[in-house]
């Protein structure tokens, strides 16, 4: 080992650029392959800190109808669920949990709160910790609560302190005292199924539970998947054995199992964007690896004399190979350390770029220690291999005798071609991504989306089910007398997602054949505070009394009065131009309603979501499920505080919250995408960075070992320009060719991340062109310098250079 440490030593204090290089490079591929491997690990570890998370499984449900058969996916099902199947197998054990959002009143005003409803084996098969009291045992008492170290200390001032206090709780527009039996410490981050507030579940009405829609979140405990799989394959016969009241004509439910380890990442676009950074991070770590092996195999016959003299004093092949092997993994240990402390540096900016809280921990079952010591030693390894091989072949008479040490041959010069073409292939395909990801992301924030968002408001908290119908009406009068304020208006579905409803109509008097419909309520002046282009008829009018659905509930069912249809919604209806549909009928079983007016499509189901099809209906009265809509001019921050302002004088027991369109979209639609953006950016960038650096230290020896060559042709008469031209041409020639690779690479990967948006950009040959001649440009750049130097020296000095 010493002998090791001491030869690596000299070799790197003999050639100090190499040496940079080298290790320079392979440090910050270690750093960005942590990092990366940091997200992935905390990405796809969701719930496992969790004892016996392995043998858990979530029972998700998928709803589709006739004409929608993409459907919809629900991670809840009927609350009947659990209790119909342990009438079958009573072997099996589960829970079910519901969750909603609650307020708190305290002496700041009111907080909101997550809050899950759960039933007593709850905490057995999910055994959160927790640091005062028995949370399985509260749930088995009505009125009792279990709350987390955050709420108590926010409540009662610490954890001590909460248990046997009580609680108010306002859920439903209820409040409801509870009992605090057990303090849990705060979940990790990593966590599915979280909440702030625990209490005991309640009986549901038998009569209104329903396989697609039920709103209960089932885990079940089964031994293992082999179990899990027979389950599943009896779930079809499961449901014809116990039918359920279904809300709509033509609704077929589906029941499956997802392992809780794959819940978080049950989407598609998440797991192939987790799974794309992890491919970043391998790969980049490749290139810096290349980097070594490029560098060590035209850097071999530097070293060639040092072998032959270790031959002639004995050394065996064996030992030349753990000689050098040795070296390789002590420079890749170096490298190493020097990674892991640019990746704890880049920590806080990569979380706060990436929405993440990456951590760097020394001990314990996440340490960093293990990864570390496993990439050092498997990246030294295939970096050393080969050179070590090549090394240790040389013959020492031949090496002695010969007036110049071998330089690797036309094969080892092939190799390192070879593997510039893979470094850049890899390179350009990564740049390409990145420049289709961020004109994606553009696209998304800039596309048309049917209405102007600017100076538009949302207000969740209308909806609080604290408020009636006309505390929710005084609160929009108060707030639309605000100076500033234009128009004020409410509807259950926004910008930013909310709720919409589905019922099953027929066009005309109810003849033809029945179709899947989405609808949502809107409220006054609603269309015309959004913007919305009217393109045939009229908006809804408070002189028509059948425009207002107040007017048409039925046992607590809405029923259908006139409607407005948006275009998609007359495509699907089939109902022909969308000029011409205003004054036609649908029919909802026996009570039909008229199309009064149509308008251009209104883009509110995010970028991902292709069916835009919608059917408008008026209600004065803002409903549970009302968003409030405030259309102002001026500064949004003023008209923030004036808004909170009014609402804390008319609803202080109610937690305020509001944020503008584009924030509201952001957070719900684009953040994820951004964020990982920027990841996948980052990665990409060193990428790149690292195979220049590669290059450049290519270059850098080559034009060394060829000043003779380019004395000569300078003394026959090659001007400046030619020798550039050759000498740059020679390290272009495998850049170009690995960037033309790449295009079908690239174009394949991100045609497979666009197909999850159904509002995308088109694959353009301009990015493919784009990114190849910046990557070619990106390496001229890089050897433009020691070419430059090499070819502009004096003939003269060339000739007389050892």
């Amino acid at each position: 080992m010493p002998s090791i440490l001491t030869s690596l030593y000299r070799s790197l204090a003999r050639h100090r650029l190499y040496a940079v290089l080298n290790i320079g490079g392979l440090a910050l591929g270690i750093a960005v392959f942590l990092v990366l491997f940091l997200f992935v690990r905390f990405e796809t570890g969701y719930g496992r800190w969790v004892p016996g998370s392995d043998r858990l499984w979530m029972v998700h449900s998928k709803v589709a109808f006739r004409d929608f058969p993409t459907g919809f996916d629900n991670d809840s099902t009927a609350h009947s669920f659990l209790s119909l199947l342990r009438g079958e197998r009573p072997d099996i054990r589960g829970t079910r949990f519901t969750a909603e959002s609650v307020s708190i009143r305290n002496g700041r005003g009111a907080v909101a709160e997550r809050m899950m409803r759960v039933d007593p084996a709850f905490f057995r098969l999910l055994p959160y910790p927790a640091v005062a009291g028995d949370p399985a045992q509260a749930m088995m008492m009505p009125g009792k609560a279990a709350i987390t170290e955050t709420v108590a200390r926010t409540n009662f001032g610490g954890s001590v302190n909460a248990v046997g206090r009580t609680l108010t709780v306002t859920s439903g527009g209820k409040p409801v005292d509870v009992v605090v039996a057990a303090v849990l410490r705060d979940l990790p981050p990593d966590t599915d199924f979280k909440a702030d507030i625990f209490i005991p579940i309640a009986p549901v009405d038998p009569t209104k539970d329903n396989w697609g829609f039920g709103d209960a979140t089932v885990l079940l405990q089964l031994p293992d998947a082999a179990a899990a799989q027979r389950l599943e394959a009896d779930l079809p016969a499961f449901i014809r054995r116990h039918p359920l009241r279904e809300t709509m004509e033509g609704m077929k439910a589906t029941l499956t199992l997802v392992p809780m380890s794959a819940v978080h990442l049950r989407e598609t676009s998440a797991k192939t964007v987790v799974t794309t950074l992890g491919v970043i991070g391998v790969v980049t770590l490749l290139i810096a690896l290349v980097n070594y092996v490029n560098l060590a195999t035209a850097r071999a016959g530097l070293r060639a004399r040092e072998v032959a003299m270790r031959k002639v004093l004995g050394a065996t092949r064996r030992m030349l190979v753990a000689q050098f092997l040795g070296e390789s993994i002590a420079a890749t240990a170096l490298a190493g350390i020097i990674g892991l402390a640019l990746a704890e540096l880049a920590l806080p900016l990569i979380n706060a770029a990436g929405g993440t809280s990456l951590a760097i921990r020394y001990g314990g079952a996440e340490s960093i220690l293990l990864p570390l010591a496993s990439t050092v030693i498997g990246a030294g390894m295939l970096a050393g291999l080969y050179p070590a091989l090549l090394l240790s072949r040389f013959r020492a008479a031949a090496v002695l005798a010969s007036a110049r040490a071998p330089g690797g041959g036309r094969a080892g010069t092939r190799l390192r071609q070879a593997l510039v073409v893979l470094q850049f292939t890899i390179a350009a395909a990564l740049g390409t991504g990145t420049a289709i990801l961020i004109a994606q992301t553009h696209h998304v924030r800039s596309a048309d989306l049917g209405f102007d968002q600017r100076g538009l408001l949302l207000i969740p908290s209308l909806g609080d089910t604290a408020l009636d119908p006309g505390r929710r009406l005084r609160l929009l009068e108060a707030i639309g007398h605000l100076p500033g304020v234009t128009a004020v208006s409410h509807s259950s579905f926004t910008p930013a997602g909310g709720v919409f409803m589905m019922r099953t109509v027929k066009t005309g008097t109810g003849a033809g054949e029945s179709l899947s419909m989405n609808f949502t309520q809107v409220g006054d002046g609603f269309l015309r505070l959004i913007g919305a282009r009217l393109i045939a008829g009229r908006d809804f009018d408070p002189r028509f009394a059948t425009d207002d659905s107040s007017h048409n509930m039925h046992a607590g069912a809405i029923s259908f009065s006139n409607v407005i249809l948006n275009a998609a919604a007359v495509r699907k209806l089939g109902l022909g131009a969308p000029e011409k549909a205003a004054g036609k009928m649908i029919a909802k079983n026996d009570r039909h309603s008229q199309i009064v007016g149509v308008i251009d499509d209104l883009r509110f189901n995010g970028p991902r979501n292709g069916e835009d099809a919608m059917m408008y209906i008026w209600r004065h009265e803002p409903p549970d499920s009302a968003t409030g809509f405030v259309r102002y001019t001026g500064a949004t921050a003023a008209t923030l505080s004036n808004i909170e302002g009014v609402w804390r004088r008319l609803a202080p027991t109610v937690p305020f919250d509001a944020k503008t369109v584009e924030q509201a979209r952001y957070d719900e639609f684009l953040r994820a995408d951004a964020q990982r953006m920027r990841l996948f950016t980052m990665g990409a960038v060193l990428a790149v960075i690292i195979a220049c650096i590669g290059l450049y230290g290519l270059a850098s020896f080559d034009t060394a070992r060829r000043v003779k060559e380019i004395g000569i042709r300078k003394t026959l008469g090659a001007s400046t320009a030619e020798v550039l031209r050759l000498l740059i041409g020679q390290f272009l020639r495998p850049v170009v060719l690995g960037t033309v690779l790449a295009a079908p690479i690239a174009f394949y990967a991100m045609r497979q991340w666009l197909a999850a948006f159904a509002d995308r950009i088109a694959l353009s040959p301009a990015f493919f062109v784009l990114a190849g001649v910046a990557a070619v440009a990106i390496a001229a750049a890089t050897v433009a310098g020691q070419a430059w130097r090499v070819a502009r020296a004096e003939p003269a000095r060339a000739l007389r250079y050892e």
